[in-house]
């Protein structure tokens, strides 16, 4: 899967007993999701506890099967459509890079009955559970690395917030959905918000994958702390909890350009402008997980599977999610080397040594001769660069940096032509004609 990750089952095992091997490994009832998925999050766990901070960021996802005959989905999207919730928690390090899966969960919606209770409502399995559910699921790092529980508004739940704060080193970064009343009743959330002093202004980068934009918008700062007060007449919830808030608002968007609103709540100390817009920071890398989603659907082809039931999807997704990863972190390894300077010598990505290391001679020799260079001189800065060209990236002066899907696109053409090599190699050495 790695290998093609874009390919059917069909051309990924294309021995036959492979493909049946395969079938029968994902129409196993013994054989669990997380059982699949559980020495890749083992390995996710230990790279994170080498770190001091660690996001953990969450979303939902919906997998569409409309149309096809497979047992046990439910309905998805507003249509008449069926298929699988996915919740995914991702590890981030604070500077954008992925490391993996730290948790998942995949499950079929519930519909609303008509007439629902509030009591009644919450009895019933709802999706606001997946938030809380996930925070309990991934736990603690311990006392050197803290997880701070990244999340949209979806998220927005006194009992995401209570999870979190249950956990040992835990903390949250919510964006807010709920204008909640606040401190003992007296305002409202977005009324308190409105009435803090601009504190600064900041540029932030807004990408997004499902509406393909990418821009810079100026917001303005705001940050005070706050007193949340509880549901009411909620059984479980009782006393307020105190969090710190940052709204960032957009004060000057262009015409037909949704403006920026962020009110973040947050359980990291705010006490000065750069620590909002750490938060403010934070919370910009909340797409990486649309990315994540847009390379298991399209990278991986997740939703074009032909299994006849939602347990073998499941553990076709556990597998998709894995590759899924690798994909990304292809991009961001080619994205931080090319991004660095050519005339800083110090660097990593212009010292041929760093990688000659770590990567193997056939793929070193090949990529050289691609880019019209000597194998010792080959840098890896240049390496990833020649790689993205051969996905189709133009390198001009003012393109932005290669994505996922054309590294991937290099990646696989270069690939191929060391397997090639390889299978060539025991013939030129015995100097038999083909």
């Amino acid at each position: 899967m790695a290998q093609a990750p874009d390919q059917s089952l069909p051309q990924q095992n294309k021995e036959w007993g492979e493909l049946m091997g395969a079938y029968r490994f994902l129409n196993n009832s013994k054989t669990t999701p997380h059982q699949i998925q559980s020495t890749h999050r083992a390995r996710v766990r230990e790279q994170c506890r080498s770190r001091p901070v660690v996001l953990a960021v969450q979303d939902t996802s919906e997998l569409d099967f409309t149309g096809r005959t497979v047992q046990g989905l439910g309905p998805i999207g507003n249509g008449g459509g069926q298929g699988l919730l996915q919740h995914s928690t991702l590890a981030i390090d604070p500077k954008g890079h992925l490391v993996g899966v730290l948790h998942q969960i995949w499950r079929l919606r519930v519909s609303v009955p008509e007439g629902e209770t509030r009591a009644e409502r919450r009895q019933r399995p709802r999706e606001s559970d997946f938030w809380p559910e996930s925070v309990r699921a991934v736990g603690s790092l311990g006392s050197t690395t803290r997880i701070v529980h990244l999340t949209d508004r979806g998220g927005d739940d006194f009992g995401t917030i209570m999870a979190c704060r249950e956990q040992e080193n835990v903390g949250f970064l919510i964006r807010a959905r709920h204008d909640r009343w606040v401190n003992d009743g007296t305002d409202k959330l977005w009324s308190f918000m409105s009435q803090q002093p601009v504190a600064g202004y900041r540029d932030v980068p807004i990408e997004s994958s499902m509406v393909n934009e990418r821009r810079i918008a100026r917001v303005s700062i705001r940050y005070a702390q706050v007193r949340l007060d509880p549901p009411k007449r909620h059984p479980q919830f009782k006393d307020p909890i105190d969090v710190w808030v940052v709204y960032a608002r957009e004060e000057n968007a262009l015409d037909g350009v949704e403006p920026i609103e962020w009110m973040l709540l947050t359980s990291e100390a705010v006490l000065t402008l750069a620590n909002a817009e750490e938060r403010i920071d934070g919370y910009g890398l909340r797409w990486i997980i649309e990315e994540f989603h847009k390379s298991e659907k399209t990278g991986c082809r997740l939703e074009r599977v032909q299994l006849k039931s939602a347990e073998a999807i499941k553990r076709w997704a556990a597998l998709v999610a894995i590759t899924a990863v690798r994909l990304i972190q292809l991009r961001d390894l080619a994205q931080d080397a090319i991004g660095e300077s050519m005339d800083d010598p110090s660097s990593p990505a212009n010292q041929p040594e760093a990688l000659q290391a770590f990567v193997p001679r056939p793929w070193v020799l090949i990529v050289a001769k691609l880019a019209q260079c000597d194998g010792i001189e080959l840098t890896p800065r240049r390496f990833w660069l020649t790689i993205a060209k051969r996905g189709g990236y133009l390198a001009r002066k003012g393109d932005g940096p290669p994505g996922w899907s054309t590294i991937w696109r290099g990646w696989y053409d270069i690939m191929l032509m060391v397997h090639g090599a390889e299978l060539l190699a025991p013939i030129a050495e015995s100097g038999t004609c083909v």
